[in-house]
């Protein structure tokens, strides 16, 4: 039977009656509406792991909930035979992340799996490299990527290196859903677990060879070469992990003026700069953009805290900066990459984005005769397409990326990466700065032979129990509601992920959907689209919006119809 949050609630506050918690579940208890949202239910453990409200509370962050999770990956790798191999565990700048760390390596010792813990804070993309690199059966990373400071979570990876798969993901939460009794995962003690040698540390020699992999990349050197004395970078790490990989590598490139936001460098869990660390907000660039007139640089790069993404600004000609979106860092890249590579090709090269990523991409990948190969929204679905090419030995990937900021060049790392990012964004500033060109000029060019593309995320942030199921009763309504129109534009054909079935509404046909299910709604019209979810990660209905047209103007017209309509269909189904 299940119990109510007032009788978890009466659960907890037993078991730690007498703890250094007791005050703060007594706080939760005088707060109904707290209490509810606390108790009410288990934190999920999805296809990223968990992600939460730092707080007591089965719905939220903590040492048990920690615990619990890692007690069903620590079963799920016995059962599989993988405890010698070993996980790798990660943590970036946020609040109790290194406590949640060291609770996840002890349980999983307690457990006999052995365990590969870096000593300091590090980014996603290193843990990954630490998975494949070590050879570990997986790896955990104890972060909350860009959300406000006070979220964290906790991201499971397989061992390819990628985010645990869907299946796999389940069959941990059936283990974790075994757990009756949260207050009987018991960690091991440190001393012990080293003594038995189950627990081991990360040395310095993973973070060397991961530099030079990631300085691997590069395609045009001598592009560098010729203007790493002049171009004039302003660099934030937003109080996060990428400080020391980024400016190593850069560092190790050779520019010479590289200037560090002072105000965020270091690592601060309260984020104090920022109302959130993410790089896809133009507010995150403030203060890179005073040191920036201050020096005279030329443009902005900025990671968040476990330096997954990558966000870019780039100078004006009348002194300003412009934020460049996901899709257009995802474009300009695209074509760099496929533009220089042009002459080593071997014919079965693949690029990947997911399906709410800019339909630009594919107009690039076509004029260059490359594969592309569309995904549903998780970077781990670009990483599954990497293990699926070495599986079958067909196709060589070559770039992915998320119009959420995320970029994969390589195969060392199985994860979004803003070091690598941010290495191939200089070199590209680089080769455009021989031409007299900066990346806005670059984009600009793109638009002129490719097409002009418009694109935006409207989202609706829906917080707690309530919130969650306005969100899913949005979806729901639209998807049994399905529009003829929008914006006085007709739909031409949609596209139902749960239901996994494609429509072309003129001629009533109707085709399967392959991917694996998700609760993703897509409407297309005549040069543009919209597609409807709830986010993976926070409690938000988002909406992606595209337009395109021969001419800006033709793409901004559109585009503007489809805002204001999209804008209130969203607040009608929020209200």
């Amino acid at each position: 039977m299940t119990m109510s949050y007032k009788d978890t609630y009466a659960a907890w506050s037993a078991a730690l009656k007498g703890t250094e918690y007791e005050g703060e579940l007594t706080q939760i208890g005088a707060d109904d509406a707290l209490c509810e949202d606390s108790f009410y239910k288990p934190l999920e453990f999805g296809t990223a792991g968990m992600r939460g409200t730092i707080g007591l509370g089965t719905n939220r962050m903590n040492i048990f909930t920690v615990r619990q999770a890692t007690k069903g990956l620590a079963d799920y790798i016995n059962e599989i035979g993988g405890a010698d191999r070993g996980v790798a565990i990660a943590y970036d700048s946020r609040l109790y992340s290194d406590r949640f760390a060291l609770e996840t390596a002890l349980v999983l010792c307690q457990n006999g799996v052995k365990v590969y813990l870096y000593e300091c804070l590090h980014s996603v993309p290193q843990l990954s490299y630490a998975v494949l690199k070590l050879g570990c059966i997986a790896g955990v990373v104890i972060t909350a990527s860009h959300n406000p400071p006070q979220y964290n979570g906790y991201k499971v990876y397989g061992e390819d290196g990628g985010q645990l798969a869907v299946e796999d993901a389940a069959t941990v939460t059936g283990y974790i859903e075994k757990i009756t009794d949260i207050f009987s995962v018991a960690p091991m003690e440190q001393k012990a677990a080293e003594e038995a040698g189950l627990l081991h540390f990360i040395g310095k020699e993973i973070d060397e060879q991961y530099y030079q992999d990631v300085l691997s990349v590069c395609i045009n050197r001598s592009a560098i070469d010729a203007q790493k004395d002049s171009l004039n970078i302003v660099y934030t790490p937003l109080h996060g992990t990428g400080n020391i990989p980024v400016r190593t590598v850069l560092g190790r490139l050779g520019f010479q003026h590289l200037y560090v936001v002072k105000e965020q460098e270091l690592p601060d869990p309260k984020f104090p700069t920022v109302s959130a660390p993410n790089p896809e907000d133009p507010a995150a660039f403030v203060l890179a953009t005073e040191l920036a007139n201050q020096v005279g640089a030329d443009m902005l790069l900025a990671t968040d805290p476990d330096c997954d993404r990558l966000g870019v600004a780039v100078r004006q000609k009348d002194g300003s900066f412009q934020v460049l979106t996901g899709n257009q860092i995802g474009v300009l890249l695209l074509d760099y990459i496929l533009s220089q590579k042009t002459g080593d090709r071997k014919g079965d090269e693949f690029v990947v984005k997911s399906i709410v990523s800019t339909e630009m991409a594919d107009v690039i990948a076509a004029h260059y005769g490359v594969e592309l190969r569309r995904v549903l929204t998780g970077f781990k679905f670009i990483a599954e397409q990497i293990k699926l090419s070495e599986r079958t030995g067909k196709g060589t990937f070559l770039f992915g990326f998320e119009e959420s900021f995320g970029y994969l060049s390589g195969t060392f790392v199985r994860d979004k990466d803003a070091c690598i990012a941010a290495t191939l964004t200089t070199e590209m500033a680089c080769y455009y700065a021989e031409k007299g060109m900066n990346l806005y000029d670059a984009l600009c060019a793109l638009y002129e032979k490719y097409g002009y593309f418009d694109e935006k995320v409207l989202s609706k942030t829906l917080a707690g129990k309530e919130g969650i199921a306005k969100i899913q009763g949005a979806v729901k309504t639209v998807r049994a509601n399905a529009p003829k129109e929008i914006a006085g534009y007709p739909i031409t054909a949609y596209a139902d992920y749960l239901l996994q079935k494609q429509v072309n509404c003129a001629t009533g046909e109707e085709s399967a959907i392959t991917l694996p299910k998700s609760d993703v709604l897509s409407y297309q019209i005549d040069g543009g689209s919209f597609i409807l979810r709830p986010s993976g990660t926070e409690p938000k209905l988002k909406a992606y919006l595209s337009a395109s047209g021969k001419t800006q103007a033709e793409a901004d017209e559109k585009f503007d119809k489809l805002v204001t309509a999209v804008s209130a269909l969203m607040d009608e189904l929020t209200k």
